[in-house]
């Protein structure tokens, strides 16, 4: 009878044991980063020649019920101004108005445009010969 226990007992053990395996482990996102989605908004209007950031959750989103917020970073070879003109041209394109459009500095510019209660604010800087454009985009609660 206890060899029948203890043969119960090893069973038990291995396969809770095999129960308790790890699956394999999951391909991290685009760019290698841990975990935090970055899923670009289809009205997310992106020149050419810049790429998404995302290998250490440079970017990021979350889209629920309605509700949006998504920080977005890209670099590239593109000019400031070429891009500029390309977003200046496009967002109206996807229904966006432009609020805003400043120059900050010699090297940084900030357009903010509006749809709705939508806003998304792009911030393009140019340093060491690489453009950096940051998109903040979210809800804007206080719109009714």
């Amino acid at each position: 009878m206890k060899s029948n226990a203890l043969a119960g007992l090893a069973f038990g053990i291995v396969a809770a044991l095999a129960a308790c395996s790890s699956a394999p482990e999951e391909a991290p996102p685009s760019g290698g980063g841990l975990g935090v989605a970055a899923i670009q908004f289809q009205d997310v209007v992106v020149p050419n020649g810049l790429t998404m950031n995302e290998r250490f959750n440079e970017s990021h989103s979350i889209e629920e019920a309605g509700y949006r917020h998504g920080r977005f970073e890209y670099s590239g070879q593109t000019r400031v101004e070429d891009a500029c003109a390309h977003l200046l041209q496009r967002m109206p394109q996807h229904a966006w108005t432009l609020a805003s459009d400043e120059q900050v500095d010699k090297a940084t510019r900030k357009l903010k445009f509006t749809r709705g209660r939508y806003m998304a604010e792009y911030t393009l800087i140019r340093k060491d010969g690489i453009t950096t454009m940051v998109v903040d985009y979210r809800t804007d609660t206080d719109i009714k």
